[in-house]
């Protein structure tokens, strides 16, 4: 990869955004294992210490997860947490996590289901880490499930936001009135 003069960013930062840019348009997928360091160095002609430190912003960024003596793998909810789906498709922004302020029961159910979610996936990460394809799948359906079983709460959360944002648009404050000139000062030196 030739490096671009004009371009400000450091050297890992390039790599970085590179291996985002590939698990966002879905040529790197949950699960698949990422070139050693000494292979990304020679791929992006940067520095063996400058690909180590890409790999730990990767891992730091929760993208990617390492197992000792096996490699890098593109961590189960990688595409999710850059906004998109595992096709590469931009997830829609009524599917990102909403802050309730005025609704402690639905707060409660929101907070119950994302506990449950990422137990789940603690699971299938497990599961990948041990190449245990079994558990993988069962840990996968077993998030469908959750998924489906919790239908009803997408919708709540979609309704809510929708009334937040009218009452939002209501509660705004009428245009003041612009205030009256202001009368010259004389200056009493004068």
């Amino acid at each position: 990869m030739p490096h671009d003069a004009d371009d400000r960013r450091a050297l890992f930062q390039r790599v970085v955004d590179d291996i985002v840019d590939q698990i966002r348009t879905g040529k790197l997928a949950p699960g698949d294992v990422l070139p050693t360091a000494r292979r990304m160095a020679d791929t992006y002609g940067v520095a063996s210490m400058t690909a180590q430190r890409a790999l730990r912003e990767l891992q730091h960024r929760g993208l990617t997860y390492a197992v000792v003596g096996k490699g890098t793998f593109v961590h189960p909810q990688a595409p999710e947490r850059i906004g998109t789906d595992a096709a590469g498709r931009p997830i829609a922004a009524t599917t990102q996590t909403p802050i309730i302020s005025d609704n402690p029961a639905l707060n409660r159910r929101l907070a119950l289901y994302l506990l449950e979610r990422d137990r789940i996936s603690g699971k299938i990460v497990d599961a990948f880490m041990n190449k245990d394809t079994a558990a993988a799948w069962q840990a996968t359906e077993e998030l469908a499930t959750l998924q489906q079983a919790h239908l009803d709460l997408a919708d709540d959360l979609a309704a809510y936001e929708a009334n937040l944002g009218r009452a939002a648009a209501s509660e705004a404050p009428e245009p003041a009135e612009p205030p009256a000139p202001k009368k010259a000062r004389r200056n009493p030196k004068a």
